[in-house]
């Protein structure tokens, strides 16, 4: 699936980037071969020759880190990347043998086989060559004006191709009960604005690497190389004068910015070149007199854009960013010198994934709910739940506790946060209202029409959404996912069946370990309801100001000693961290890893168990955390993530949280002056 998100309104626990490339094991191993089992603890990955209090990350990851280079088809790899690459198999499994033609093949089989069939024909999608876009690339061509761009640009939304602009539903920030359009910026290439505009040596080269990419994809059109460089070039001018009103994505993550409910006048007023109600009824949406206009600004600038640019101009840039989002299903040579660019230069990738892998990524994308009911019965037992619910129950009650401990806020603040509190919803595992994709079109051997129509198919089915009540049961990634997620608008917590597997939850495990893995995870995400994006929503997903003013200002103060903290950490060379990006994130690793610590003493109730492989259990719970987030990244991967992930590396997420927490300097029996020991901890949850 193609289409990018609208607005971020999920706190995430850990991410894969959208750019993410994971790639190519042998040819042998692309035979039948089966990944290792998830590595389970062991004592013998603790790097003794470390001590835990100079530096933690090192000591419970460092021989890990060396057992796990790098695969030579990925930019990073990590204990969710293990995860992950075990999913990916089951799926393939899944889907190898739906896609067999046999009599008797339910619908869902049909489409989730045909589909993956499809993709993985490479020699049918190189011989068909361009053609399958033959008729969208004739219909740029036929453009006689720029009143016609918005027929164009509604026909190229409505298939997953992001360009001038971003359309979509989402809750209403001030009634989250209700969906409303979402009209946002868009239409880039790069991954954030900044990459536009910033003048040290390393932007300046990419930006150099961009253009001569984009001109590679023209002249494998069939373009001249001095008319494919010009093109390049109007691209990229086009898409600065875009970027140059952009938010960038620290911006992004304060709610306030990124909320303006307007009527369709105030729209209009904002820029009238463009013709918005041909294009709200192009795309399907329904009536509605208001909107949420994410960023006025941009909005308003499109126009200074539309007016600089020829209408030739015009034709050039949809035509590029037809092609970009059609990539995926297109020959060889446009998906190597996509890769090239998007996975090597930004990324520091040096191999193509696997076709099967990327296959099963995009059907994940594209059907995850019909491969996740598949995936379910097969991998997800009900006792699964049950456990998971259990924990999660442990989990909200010490928050509850802490949020009533707590010294700095007030009596009517506290009641409040209970409130909001007691209000969270979970969903574990699966849905329990699977997506219907009865009217998805699957063809066996159209691998590009399959991707479109599954992308028109999903694009209606948000537009459907707008002026219709917020239904908590749709689900926001299939249950293949290895990750979790808090949703503020929605007030609830999602922890997908994938996630729910060693070395995150495990069977085998004492309460600790599985306390400092998926406990500390569910802390995290409960804590996102109440870090400096989630608290200014309240229990039923509004946005609203729930506090007193004193409990706020002391709030800021506690949130801005975590962004000093992390935004003191070295992302790569002379990149450091984004204190402010990551601020939700690392409030809610910190206040998770609390939460989760309190929640096993208090299944605990006084007792302590015997020490394991020489581990107390504080220090096993302490290890748990760590293990969970060893990995390994490329430079540039870590220098692009440093820009627009709101998550931090690993290494911070455990040595940034255990320096703030007493009981690991108790446990480790660290000095007053060890390192992993923050003379004036940061503590908000």
């Amino acid at each position: 699936m193609h289409h990018r998100k609208l607005l971020a309104v999920i706190l995430a626990f850990a991410l894969f980037s959208t750019f993410a490339s994971t790639l190519a094991l042998q040819a042998q191993e692309n035979q039948g071969s089966k990944p290792k089992p998830p590595i389970r603890f062991s004592p013998d990955l603790i790097d003794k020759t470390v001590d835990p209090c100079t530096d933690f990350y090192a000591y419970a990851c460092g021989k890990w880190s060396v057992q796990n280079p790098i695969p030579p088809d990925r930019s990073s790899w990590g204990r969710f990347n293990e995860l992950q690459e075990r999913g990916e198999y089951i799926v393939r499994d899944i889907l190898e043998k739906a896609a067999v033609e046999r009599p008797g093949r339910t619908a869902t089989e049909q489409k989730i086989g045909d589909y993956y069939a499809t993709c993985m024909d490479e020699s049918a999608i190189d011989k068909a060559g361009t053609k399958p876009l033959d008729a969208e690339l004739a219909s740029i061509a036929a453009l006689r004006s720029k009143k016609e761009l918005t027929s164009e640009i509604v026909r190229l939304h409505r298939e997953g191709t992001d360009v001038l602009f971003n359309f979509d539903s989402g809750p209403d920030f001030k009634d989250a009960s209700q969906i409303i359009a979402q009209l946002d910026q868009g239409g880039l290439g790069m991954p954030d604005r900044d990459y536009y505009f910033k003048d040290d040596a390393k932007s300046v080269e990419l930006r150099a690497k961009y253009i001569a990419h984009m001109q590679k994809i023209f002249e494998l059109l069939g373009d001249a190389p001095d008319k494919a460089a010009a093109q390049a070039k109007v691209v990229m001018e086009i898409e600065t004068g875009l970027a140059k009103n952009a938010f960038d994505q620290t911006t992004r993550r304060d709610p306030q910015k990124v909320y303006h409910k307007m009527s369709d006048k105030d729209l209009a007023a904002l820029n009238s070149t463009f013709d918005w109600n041909a294009y709200f009824e192009g795309v399907g949406a329904p009536k509605f007199d208001s909107l949420n206009v994410v960023e006025p600004e941009f909005v308003k600038g499109m126009q200074g854009v539309l007016d600089a640019h020829s209408l030739d101009e015009w034709k050039i840039y949809l035509r590029w960013h037809l092609v970009h989002e059609s990539v995926t299903m297109l020959p060889a040579a446009f998906v190597n010198e996509n890769f090239e660019f998007f996975s090597k230069t930004l990324q520091g990738t040096k191999q193509l994934r696997p076709r099967w892998k990327r296959c099963v990524g995009y059907e994940n994308g594209d059907l995850g709910e019909a491969i996740g009911q598949i995936y379910v019965q097969e991998n997800f037992p009900a006792d699964s739940k049950a456990r998971m619910l259990a924990l999660v129950n442990a989990l909200e009650k010490a928050l509850g506790q802490d949020i009533q401990s707590l010294p700095w806020m007030g009596d009517e603040t506290k009641k409040q946060a209970l409130v909001k509190l007691a209000a969270i919803t979970n969903r574990i595992g699966y849905p329990d209202k699977w997506r219907d994709y009865s009217s998805l079109e699957i063809v066996r051997g159209d691998a590009l029409g399959n991707s479109q129509r599954s992308n028109r198919f999903d694009f209606q089915r948000r537009m459907d959404k707008i002026g219709k009540p917020l239904d908590k049961r749709n689900w926001p990634y299939p249950p293949m996912t290895v990750n979790a997620s808090y949703s503020p608008n929605e007030n609830n917590v999602t922890f997908p069946a994938a996630i729910l597997q060693p070395p995150f939850f495990d069977n085998q495990a004492d309460d600790a370990m599985n306390f400092g893995a998926i406990g500390a995870g569910i802390g995290h995400e409960l804590t996102h309801g109440f870090d400096d994006e989630g608290s200014q929503f309240d229990a039923e997903g509004n946005l609203r100001d729930w506090w007193t003013a004193d409990d706020k200002k002391k709030f800021e103060e506690r949130t801005s000693c975590i962004r000093d903290e992390y935004g003191s950490f070295v992302a790569v060379d002379d990149v450091k961290m984004n204190g402010q990006l990551t601020l939700g994130e690392n409030t809610a690793d910190n206040g998770g890893l609390r939460i989760a610590y309190m929640a096993l003493m208090n299944t605990l109730a006084g007792k302590d168990p015997a020490p394991i492989d020489g581990f107390t259990t504080q220090q096993r719970y302490f290890l748990g955390w760590a293990n969970v987030w060893c990995q390994n990244q490329t430079d540039a991967l870590k220098r692009m993530l440093a820009g627009i992930d709101p998550h931090s590396q690993g290494k911070y997420r455990v040595n940034g949280t255990v320096k703030n927490m007493p009981e690991f300097r108790e446990a480790f029996h660290c000095a007053a002056n060890a390192a992993m020991v923050n003379q004036n901890a940061c503590r908000v949850w």
